[in-house]
């Protein structure tokens, strides 16, 4: 009676063959009967071409570089302006110092500019409250900025050799800037900030400032100036009947405070004509700082 082939026996043989020319390598070294062989195998090819990867980038790296098609134009030597760098956005800030952020990046190939580096630079910049610099290959930067937006002229500490006050603008988060180019603002003046103060000092101030012109409304077309000093403690500088009467609102009901003390000025000028500083502070009360006497 002819043998029965046992399925096991095919089964195996079967798994041989389909293990193919990877079987026979690994015997031939005597490795398929090592638990590690083939894991070995496997690495050896991984890091073969782990470093052809690496040879392939370093090779695209190189032609990027050295590339003439992908270098950055040099500034021109009379204009310091290079055709491959296109700014937007700018109104008060200065060219200049925007194109010199990237200096080092004129006749080096775009691909070595350091886009994140040079943003953070931009940022240095007083005019410039928020930046983006993008890479339009092959050759050219872009660079868009958004300028901050002044609130207010900024009188700062006297100049002690000549006595004059020196202007400037100030944002609302207290960063002081100074235009580059002709510009008209019609803006109120604030004092008491100084350009040695920290900048979120001169922020606080500045608000409180801005709060208050905000809540008076139409109030504030008459005042010229804003002593913030003392941020619980504001002076406003009121325009009236052709002369300026300095108004101490306090921190709070500016709005109601004002029209109290324009509501009684004629009483006020007729008893105290030589006041020119008034205490608005105690609510529906109005004293003239320094005189002998009592408003209403």
């Amino acid at each position: 009676m002819p043998r029965r082939p046992d399925i096991t026996e095919q089964t195996g043989r079967g798994a041989r063959e389909s293990e193919g020319g990877l079987g026979s390598v690994l015997s031939q070294f005597g490795w398929q009967e090592m638990p590690w062989g083939r894991f070995l195998l496997w690495l050896a090819l991984g890091i073969a071409l782990l470093f052809a990867v690496i040879f392939a980038w370093h090779q695209i790296e190189e032609f990027l570089i050295k590339d003439d098609r992908f270098r950055v134009a040099e500034a021109d030597d009379f204009t310091a302006k290079s055709p491959n760098l296109i700014v937007e956005g700018v109104h008060y800030a200065s060219t200049s110092q925007i194109r010199h952020v990237f200096a080092d990046d004129f006749g080096r190939s775009l691909f070595l500019v350091p886009i994140q580096a040079r943003r953070e630079e931009l940022l240095q910049i007083d005019w410039v409250e928020a930046a983006t610099v993008s890479k339009v290959w092959p050759n050219t930067l872009k660079v868009w900025v958004h300028e901050r937006t002044p609130v207010a002229f900024v009188q700062l500490r006297v100049n002690r050799k000549d006595g004059a006050s020196q202007f400037a603008l100030i944002d609302k988060d207290g960063y002081i800037l100074r235009p580059k180019v002709a510009a008209k603002f019609t803006l109120p003046v604030m004092t008491g900030l100084r350009e040695s103060d920290p900048v979120e000092t001169r922020r606080t101030r500045v608000r409180r400032a801005l709060g208050m012109l905000k809540e008076i409304g139409s109030l504030a077309d008459n005042i010229s100036e804003v002593n913030v000093s003392d941020p619980n403690d504001l002076i406003v500088a009121q325009h009236i009947d052709n002369r300026v009467v300095y108004l101490m609102v306090g921190d709070e009901e500016y709005a109601a405070r004002i029209k109290n003390f324009l509501a009684n000025y004629q009483q006020i000028k007729a008893k105290r004509p030589d006041a020119t500083t008034l205490d608005l502070r105690v609510d529906g009360v109005i004293t003239a700082v320094g005189g002998e006497d009592n408003g209403k």
